[in-house]
Parts: C-alpha cells; structure tokens; sequence
C-alpha cells in the first residue's frame, strides 16, 4: 500500500510540473530579453552575414576565388585528390605518416587504499610515426 501511495504523490508532482511548465511559456520574452531574429547589419570590410556551419565551412577549406563558391563534398574531394597525386610524381617530397594513437576511456574504480579514482583518457601510442613516398634506395 506504501507503493501505490508514493506512485500517486510521484504521479501529482510530476502533473503539476508539467502544469507549471506550460504556464510559463508565455513568459519566454521576459526570460530571454534578446531578439532571436536579428538582421545582419554588416557592411564593407566589417565581413558577411552568414550562418555558423557555413562560416566553419568557409574557414575551415578555403576556395580560391577563381573557382565557384559553392563546391560540393565529393567536388571538395577530388580537390584534395588532385593536389595528392601533384605531389607524387615529385621526388624531394617526403610524407611523415602520424603515429597511430588509441583513446583509452578509464571509468571510475576504487584503489587500493580506498581512494577514488574517476573517470578519464589514457592515450597509448601503438605505431610510431613513419616516412612514406621516399626512395627507398636513398641511405
């Protein structure tokens, strides 16, 4: 009978909760006092008005401003294709391969002496990093 009476009570607070929650909707201006629709009002040299994920984009692979500006992925690959095997045929350009590195997750266990230990990352490299397109022949 204990249960049914904690079930009723968690039952009650969780509907007046929800009550409570809707009842403030109307009260989000005066929560968030800042306009969420602005107008971009640059001009000049002071940049562009642009959305976050496509100022990352524009950051992140530039396009020179002979080619189009709206590359795709798979345009932006064969990009990165070409500018690969441009460096193959050259002799005098070595490549240093990055070593291989394991993320390890240590979730929380108790020593031996009681203490605490919580959770973090050991990192634990298993290859060193390594020369590729060199000649081989070259000691």
């Amino acid at each position: 009978m204990k249960h049914c009476k904690w079930f009723l009570f968690d039952m009650v607070a969780m509907v007046a909760m929800v009550t409570l929650l809707a009842a403030c909707a109307p009260m989000k201006d005066a929560v968030n006092p800042y306009n969420e629709n602005f107008k971009c009002q640059a001009g000049g040299d002071d940049g562009k008005c642009i959305d976050t994920p496509s100022a990352y984009k524009e950051a992140r692979y530039p396009v020179p401003e002979d080619t189009l500006t709206n590359l795709t992925e798979v345009e932006a690959q064969v990009d990165r294709y070409r500018m690969l095997t441009e460096l193959l045929p050259e002799e005098k350009k070595p490549i240093l391969q990055a070593p291989k590195i394991m993320r390890i997750l240590l979730l929380p266990y108790k020593g031996e002496n009681q203490e605490l230990f919580m959770t973090r990352y050991a990192y634990v490299k298993i290859e060193d990093s390594d020369w590729i397109l060199s000649n081989i022949n070259e000691q």
